[in-house]
């Protein structure tokens, strides 16, 4: 790691290493606020424009680009607190390819000989940045532009905003955007309220929960004044975006939702639409669904699991990202084990949404004929998330729906393909500016 000793230069130690000797069980006794701070950071820091502790890293204290990350607290009583990151721009300071930003529309696949990864996702695989990250910061973006664009990206089960640091500097690029990005209260680095939910009958307990998080974000909207969003949900976090988007259409402009679970009945009440193909049922062992009704968590079990919890992680990340450098592994898995030990909080929401074998016990396939704004959805090749619930639920919608399935790339497709998820999100983009593709190439 290259580290700069000038007074204003921050560097962030590397993650811990969990190939040296009694690795797991360092990990779990050195784990702090502080060390949590540092995980997010480091994958953060790969943005040349993020500012960290006040001060913008590798880049000019003039920069046009900014992106600063903190909490905003909900209410002011320091209870419900919104991690947030907010990119910035005054001007494209940062246009990738020699000034040219055309290679962010173009395919991974027919790109690849003229332009690497590395280039086109802007940043470099080797963070730039120790900590002096300031705690509990308020961080509300004061620039009021009504003409600005706005994209919130909202995070899926057991992740965070820093899981789509191979995305926001392609995104940041196009003209006339600003980008947030949220940890969903009770997850990521926001803050963890107790999670109580007093209502006994499902319907009123899948609400109960839906309401923690969709009223929590709405607050969050009313602190930045945000009008209208193009609102993006991964996974879980696609349908608590498409549950917003029901109660709150008027602020949301266009919805995209990627490898959104809780879309499809539980194929006892629909056999005939997962027998259509032949495609076998998700088999869930007795077990796992015992453990599930009596709200056991992933989380809650690393937690358990104390000084062996590091090494189950990174077991994890090594197969699942291994397609990433080592050094993004490790950046990862220390990410991962940071905020999936932090207190249980939004974790519990997962068993009262969704049934064992991730079915909604409220599917939305019931409930989207009634969005009212152009809605995408996104899907990895591989994808274990069906893509054909999401080709159903077009049929009994009255918007513009669009349905892409991104290649090379399984449900962490943003993660998997990161230039190709780009590519597609900023085509949404450019719709909603009114940008024509050959406009923007001349950029």
């Amino acid at each position: 790691m290259a580290s700069v000793s000038s007074a204003s230069s921050i560097v962030i130690p590397p993650a811990p290493s969990p190939y040296i000797r009694f690795a797991s069980l360092r990990h779990w006794y050195s784990r702090s606020e502080q060390t949590s701070e540092a995980a997010e950071a480091r994958l953060l820091s790969r943005l040349a424009y993020f500012t960290l502790g006040g001060k913008t890293l590798g880049t000019p204290a003039d920069s046009k680009t900014t992106a600063k990350v903190g909490l905003v607290d909900l209410d002011g009583d320091g209870i419900r607190k919104i991690n947030t990151l907010v990119i910035d721009q005054k001007g494209n300071d940062f246009a990738i390819d020699n000034g040219s930003i055309s290679s962010l529309l173009s395919s991974s696949k027919t790109d690849s000989h003229t332009t690497s990864e590395e280039q086109q996702l802007g940043f470099t695989h080797v963070p730039q940045t120790d900590l002096k990250v300031q705690s509990n910061t308020t961080t509300v973006n004061e620039s009021k532009n009504s003409s600005i664009k706005n994209l919130v990206m909202c995070h899926g089960f057991g992740a965070g905003l820093g899981f789509f640091y191979r995305n926001y500097h392609g995104l940041s690029q196009v003209p006339g955007w600003r980008i947030y990005s949220i940890d969903w209260l009770g997850m990521g680095r926001s803050s963890r309220p107790k999670f109580i939910i007093k209502e006994k009958e499902v319907d009123k307990y899948v609400e109960e929960t839906e309401k923690f998080f969709v009223d929590s974000l709405e607050k969050w909207r009313e602190i930045h004044q945000i009008d209208k969003m193009t609102l993006l949900g991964h996974s879980l976090g696609g349908y608590l975006a498409a549950v917003y988007a029901l109660k709150y259409p008027k602020h949301v402009e266009r919805l995209i939702l990627v490898s959104p679970v809780g879309i499809p009945r539980n194929p006892q009440n629909d056999p005939e639409f997962y027998n259509s193909d032949g495609r076998g049922v998700r088999q869930i062992p007795g077990w796992v669904s015992r453990l599930w009704n009596a709200h056991f968590t992933p989380q809650l079990i690393l937690r358990c699991l104390g000084p062996f919890g590091p090494s189950l992680v990174s077991k994890y990340t090594t197969r699942r990202f291994s397609h990433l450098e080592e050094v993004d592994q490790l950046d990862l898995h220390d990410y991962i084990y940071h905020i999936s030990t932090a207190t249980g909080s939004g974790e519990y929401s997962v068993t009262r949404l969704l049934e064992p074998g991730a079915y909604a016990r409220n599917p939305l396939i019931d409930r989207l004929h009634e969005i009212k704004m152009p809605t995408t959805f996104l899907y990895g090749e591989h994808d274990w998330m069906d893509f054909r619930a999401a080709e159903k639920a077009k049929k009994l919608m009255n918007v513009p729906v669009r349905i892409e399935r991104i290649p090379d790339a399984g449900h962490h497709l943003y993660l998997d393909n990161p230039i190709d998820f780009n590519r597609a999100v900023i085509e949404e983009m450019l719709e909603v500016s009114n940008i024509s593709k050959l406009n923007y190439l001349s950029l």
